[in-house]
């Protein structure tokens, strides 16, 4: 199986394996990774396929918001860090990724990319989601302020109108 179609069929089978209330996420998608997110994408479930020397799937969550939003996050995550690690395995880790991004993630070494292998990815995520979404609902400022960072930076990136050499 292609990559392009694995992660569609990942996308479609974690959301026939979530409850109702979280299957209306929206999808992103390029080359060899998938984003999963609900409101902004700045916030997002992610599987990136993984070749070469690693040969493995990082599924997760990735906080790319602003630096204040993202650190809040991972306070968020060390602080249940035991139910984390409780419900979704010891392999789990919360990290600080870059200087400003976190992220909660695993690897998942893979042998082929098909259908049974997309199912369990697929089933990965969803257990990811129920668990880390009802903490994220517990401060749900995350969110908002994640989106008005979002918008302010838009903003600040919009091209300037074209000036007269006159």
């Amino acid at each position: 199986m292609r990559v392009n179609e694995f992660l569609d069929r990942v996308a479609h089978e974690t959301r026939k394996q979530l409850p109702a209330r979280w299957r209306n996420f929206h999808v992103w998608k390029r080359y060899t990774l998938i984003q999963l997110f609900y409101g902004q994408r700045h916030i997002h479930y992610e599987v990136w396929v993984r070749g070469g020397e690693i040969h493995a799937l990082e599924i997760g969550l990735h906080c790319e918001a602003d630096a204040a939003t993202n650190a809040r996050l991972l306070q968020l995550f060390d602080a249940h860090l035991f139910e984390i690690k409780h419900a979704l395995g010891s392999q789990i880790e919360a990290e600080q990724w870059t200087k400003s991004w976190t992220r909660i993630h695993e690897l998942t070494p893979y042998k082929t990319l098909d259908e049974n292998t997309a199912r369990q990815c697929a089933a990965r995520l969803a257990q990811m989601i129920q668990t880390l979404e009802p903490l994220i609902a517990r401060a749900p400022r995350v969110r908002a302020q994640s989106a008005a960072s979002a918008d302010n930076l838009t903003r600040q990136r919009k091209p300037r109108a074209p000036t007269s050499s006159r």
